[in-house]
């Protein structure tokens, strides 16, 4: 079963929240929580399921232009979208357990930035 849910705008950078935490550690927490409460609505808001079996996350960035390359867009992005499915009991955990994959495309749509996510649940 694949379920999907988008994330509307951008979200932070690994350089945002390095930069967050240079100024004070509860500014950087402030700003990964205050994200994952956000992905958590979209989550809510998609009304997805409980996975059961292991699975595989395809994240997908649209980006309103080409300055933000993949690997700094991915790294917080990543950590707070999979917090955000556990959060909402979508997943279990995301030990490797569970999550047997991540993957990443990344493209521009200038008039509508988003994350779009896709968890493949392998039914094996």
């Amino acid at each position: 079963m694949t379920q999907t849910f988008t994330i509307p705008g951008k979200l932070p950078s690994q350089n945002d929240a390095n930069r967050a935490g240079r100024s004070h550690w509860i500014k950087a927490a402030r700003m990964k929580r205050e994200t994952q409460d956000f992905v958590g609505w979209c989550i809510k808001a998609a009304r997805l399921k409980p996975v059961t079996s292991p699975t595989c996350i395809a994240i997908h960035f649209f980006e309103p232009n080409r300055r933000r390359d993949l690997d700094n867009i991915a790294g917080f992005a990543s950590k707070v979208i999979l917090d955000a499915l556990v959060q909402q009991r979508v997943l279990a955990d995301d030990s490797p357990r569970y999550v047997k994959g991540i993957s990443y495309v990344w493209s521009v749509d200038k008039g509508n930035p988003r994350v779009v996510v896709m968890i493949e649940e392998d039914l094996r």
